[in-house]
């Protein structure tokens, strides 16, 4: 009997150990349940649900065998040690990062907003991201940041400035409402990228119509007379300007004239020709006339029988009147018949000529150009011949003659 109560008694004492590991055991698991609490972590897009009741977010990592790389981002902001919660990991990707034209890869977690402030890159309220802030990062990504710079659009009368990132002329016009017409024309052309400080000029082309009235001359005819005396020219038909009128077209860029072109001409009023009528008949002297002059004639100095020079250089025909006295010339040389007073412009000083008058009494001969004559003013006659005496001056009177100018040097007098 004592063996079987031992026995029963050992068996007590089992269930009884049993029965207190087993209240241990519930009281246990009633703690942690009361305990614990659900972690959602989102691993680079896997969902893994967790339940714990350790407090460090990288002890509840650790506990599920999840490691962090060097460049990879662990987001805490919705974490609690407490309360249900979240664990973002983010993974490093490597991206391609543009920064004002300069490309370079960089390896970063999580946002570009991220990305840009762990690569030191600051973006201007001005400056255009290719990207959004809150996009998340993945491998191969572009991320562009254009720098805003200033342009200058220049109109006639008008400068526009502009703050852009990118773009081409034509964009810059666009933005600032600045219109083309058909001939204006910009530079750089419409096609070029735009750049930092540029100018761009824009010229303004017009057009104006613009008529002109202007004189058509005449034709001047000489028609040879044998019945007027030789170099005496007589205006049968009095000739007269014409008139035409023209169109033209201005073309001004920015309001300056650059060029015109002729439309059209119209002859309003047609010129009149000029007939003159050119002496050939020699003037006759009468026989036995002797030179007034008292200079030498030279002896290359032909004269034919008619009284007229073998050879001279031309022939003017006009009025001579007479002087007398002691009066000095402008040349300098000292007065004496044969040297005779001229209109310099006409006949320069020292140039040799052969006067008779075309009355054929007088045959004043070679003379030469010595001085200036009073009548130059009031072009009361051609040539101002110089006399011994007053006499000979009133004998003289005011008449036509005929001037030959020698064909011969000027005398330096």
């Amino acid at each position: 009997m004592r063996t079987k109560d031992r026995y029963r008694k050992r068996k007590i004492i089992m269930a009884m150990a049993i029965l207190a590991a087993l209240i241990a055991a519930s009281v246990s698991v009633t703690a942690y349940a009361k305990n614990a609490r659900e972690v959602v972590i989102w691993d680079d897009g896997m969902e893994i649900t967790v339940n714990t009741i350790r407090a460090s977010a990288y002890d509840i990592l650790a506990n599920k065998g999840i490691i962090l790389n060097n460049d990879d981002y662990l987001d805490l902001s919705r974490f609690s040690p407490e309360e249900d919660a979240y664990l973002t990991i983010y993974r490093a990707k490597d991206v391609f990062l543009t920064d004002d034209g300069q490309t370079r890869q960089v390896r970063g977690a999580g946002t570009v907003r991220r990305l840009l402030e762990r690569c030191g890159v600051a973006v201007g309220e001005r400056d255009r991201l290719s990207v959004s802030y809150d996009d998340l990062l993945y491998d191969g990504m572009q991320v562009t940041v254009s720098r805003a710079f200033d342009v200058v659009v220049r109109d006639y009368g008008a400068d526009y400035s502009l703050t852009l990132t990118e773009g081409t002329v034509a964009q810059a016009l666009e933005l600032a409402g600045v219109t083309l017409e058909k001939d204006d024309f910009v530079l750089p052309e419409v096609g070029t990228p735009l750049a930092p400080g540029l100018t761009i000029h824009i010229s303004r082309v017009t057009y104006k119509e613009r008529q002109r009235t202007t004189a058509l001359d005449y034709e001047v005819t000489n028609q040879k007379s044998a019945s007027l005396t030789l170099g005496v020219v007589q205006i049968q038909q009095k000739g007269e300007k014409g008139e035409k009128e023209s169109l033209y077209r201005d073309k001004y860029i920015n309001g300056k004239l650059v060029g015109s072109t002729l439309l059209r001409e119209t002859v309003r009023k047609p010129p009149v020709k000029e007939i003159r009528l050119v002496g050939t008949k020699a003037v006759r002297l009468k026989s036995g006339l002797e030179p007034i002059s008292e200079l030498k004639k030279p002896a290359a100095v032909k004269i034919g029988s008619d009284g007229v020079p073998e050879k001279y250089a031309s022939v003017i025909v006009g009025t001579a009147k007479a002087y007398a006295g002691d009066t000095g010339t402008a040349s300098g040389v000292r007065p004496k018949p044969g040297y005779i007073a001229v209109d310099p412009r006409q006949i320069p000083y020292g140039t040799q000529l052969w006067i008779v008058s075309n009355d054929g009494k007088y045959v004043y001969g070679y003379a030469a150009a010595a001085d200036t004559g009073g009548f130059v003013a009031k072009k009361s006659c051609t040539v101002d011949l110089f006399m011994n005496s007053e006499a000979e001056c009133s004998q003289w009177g005011h008449r036509g003659v005929t001037i030959y100018v020698l064909d011969l040097p000027k005398l330096d007098l």
